[in-house]
């Protein structure tokens, strides 16, 4: 079985990588025209990039995994054609073209539209965010595609790629891969390098008491009422803020980069997206972290494409989690 996962792992960063290659395709996010982005409201937007990584995502998937894999991804083709339609769609086709991969538009639609299993506790499905963190895509800053594999609603296999990321520190970069595969641990590779290139182990570092507390969270401020979990932390030690967009927050604590990534429920009804935090908390709990939600739950995922019985995240460093869970009020 831990072969199976290991094989599972390169499935999910090859789809990562294949994402990136496309919205890179994409070109300047700074210059993408006002048609090029859709207006989800709450949601928040999405771009031509988003749907050209999750189209490029799920056919290398298809191809590895097979035509009838499921897939649970989070755009839609029902809000392209409501907010975008065809326009948008020929945007993508073009991406695509770009990257090196010749579609119909009757083919991205088709892909596009893969991507609706409603997940559970049952079987295996993939849970795919092509573009998480659009905001931070827009303003030229971090952002991330996490492809992760659910067994029966375990997260057991998984890779996030963040193009900007550096292989070390927190910095601009190249890009870089983090994989994990359940009970095998996990990695880090540069974006760039063939599949097969230098591959590194990546270990979340101790917390003890008294050392001061990076702690990741949103650069929209608001988003997870960063300044007041930075405000309780403080109860710890000295809080030094770590604010990434997307699913990177989970991957510079799996590499010791961060001590911790907390993320309240944004109002007393939400709950998660599962596509927000598979792969991601996976590489973080391979890396040695213990990832729960606010209440310190085992997170759940065999509820569907949304964490019905989790709230909000807390993904902590050894010796960090069961202290901040108390000083959260946890």
């Amino acid at each position: 079985m831990s072969e199976d996962f290991l094989r599972r792992m390169h499935h999910a960063a090859a789809a990562a990588r294949a994402a990136a290659a496309a919205i890179a395709a994409v070109g300047d996010p700074v210059r993408l025209a006002a048609d090029s982005v859709m207006d989800k409201g709450a949601a928040g937007p999405a771009t031509v990039a988003d749907l050209a990584g999750q189209v490029a995502a799920i056919r290398a998937l298809r191809s590895a995994e097979g035509p009838r894999c499921r897939i649970m991804a989070e755009e839609s083709l029902d809000e392209v054609d409501r907010l975008g339609g065809d326009a948008l769609v020929e945007r993508v086709v073009r991406a695509l073209q770009d990257a090196g991969l010749a579609l119909s538009r009757d083919e991205v639609r088709d892909t596009l539209a893969a991507g609706i299993d409603a997940g559970g506790a049952d079987g295996e499905c993939w849970a795919l965010d092509p573009l998480d963190g659009t905001k931070g895509y827009l303003r030229g800053g971090q952002f991330a595609i996490a492809v992760g594999l659910l067994r029966d609603g375990v997260p057991v296999a998984g890779a996030v790629a963040a193009p900007r990321l550096a292989v070390r520190s927190t910095d601009a970069g190249a890009g870089v891969v983090f994989l994990a595969a359940a009970g095998q641990g996990a990695w880090q590779e540069e974006l760039l390098a063939a599949s097969g290139g230098a591959r590194t182990p990546v270990r979340a570092r101790p917390w003890s008491r008294g050392d001061a507390i990076r702690l990741g969270g949103s650069v929209e401020r608001a988003h997870s009422a960063s300044d007041a979990l930075e405000a309780a932390a403080s109860a710890l030690g000295p809080v030094v803020p770590v604010r990434v967009d997307s699913q990177a927050k989970y991957a510079l604590v799996a590499r010791g980069d961060a001590d911790a990534y907390v993320r309240r429920s944004p109002s007393p009804g939400y709950r998660e997206c599962a596509w927000d935090h598979v792969a991601g908390a996976l590489v973080a709990r391979e890396a040695g972290c213990t990832v729960t939600d606010v209440h310190g739950r085992p997170m759940d995922f065999g509820g569907g494409r949304r964490l019905a019985a989790s709230e909000g995240v807390l993904c902590a460093a050894p010796g960090l989690h069961a202290a901040l869970l108390a000083a959260l009020g946890g």
